[in-house]
């Protein structure tokens, strides 16, 4: 039996785009989804991948995914949507929005794609955390507690979804460095000065992600389900060198 469709959303770039390549090479046929059509070109160009522009929070938009891969086996839910903000003023819009990409949307996807993936003897869902889920960062809004929502949102999709054969399990990337997050680190030595927290000594590539979600749709995982691999270089390790390196940059010299 061949491996089947690995179905990814938010591909357009980062993240999602890495996942694309890497489960190719794996030996899957990918359908790269994402709100950016040209994006998409980019990526059906270099991973020779088949794309879809698809809006996950709109369900009229994801119930055709299902026809696009009639032969799914794999579920990665990257897709995600930031914004900068504090909760004070916040608008509803955007709070509607965090919520509707990033919890919603991987719920669409699952209603759309596990009826496939069970008709094919099951599969492997894998949803995009973070590590601000347990370790809120300031001026981010809700999205600290959409990716919270995903942790216990993985937890029951593997409950639920066990007796059809399909395990799910969550990545929560730690600082990683992407066309997204580049400007949000700041400049090169600033994102120096992060690496330098860290215990693996570097901020986090998009194929550190994508390794970790191989890892997990593949049949060495085949006894892991319904957890949360934090891939952070040893962030949630070792919050106390961020504090520690904080006051040291704060203390005159």
């Amino acid at each position: 039996m061949s491996r089947g469709t690995a179905v990814v959303t938010g591909a357009g770039q980062g993240i999602g785009r890495a996942v694309c390549e890497r489960l190719a090479a794996d030996g899957y046929e990918v359908l790269a989804l994402d709100v950016n059509a040209e994006a998409l070109e980019s990526v059906a160009r270099d991973v020779g991948c088949r794309t879809a522009v698809v809006d996950v929070s709109d369900p009229d938009s994801v119930a055709k995914v299902a026809a696009l891969a009639p032969e799914a086996s794999v579920l990665v839910n990257n897709a995600a949507i930031q914004v900068y903000t504090d909760l004070l003023t916040s608008s509803v819009a955007d709070m509607r929005a965090l919520c509707d990409i990033n919890i919603i949307g991987p719920v669409l996807m699952a209603q759309a794609l596990v009826p496939v993936m069970q008709r094919r003897g099951g599969g492997a869902i894998v949803n995009l955390s973070s590590i601000t889920s347990v370790a809120h960062a300031a001026s981010t809004s809700l999205y600290p507690t959409t990716k919270a929502a995903i942790n216990l949102l993985t937890q029951a999709m593997a409950v639920e979804f066990a007796d059809k054969g399909i395990r799910c399990n969550a990545v929560a990337p730690g600082t990683v460095l992407t066309e997204g997050t580049a400007g949000h680190y700041g400049t090169e030595s600033a994102q120096q000065a992060i690496a330098t927290t860290l215990l693996a000594g570097r901020m986090g590539r998009p194929t550190d992600i994508a390794d970790a979600i191989s890892f997990l749709c593949s049949n060495q995982a085949e006894w892991i389900t319904g957890q949360v691999l934090f891939v952070d270089g040893g962030f949630t390790a070792s919050q106390g060198q961020y504090f520690r390196a904080a006051r040291k940059m704060a203390m005159p010299s």
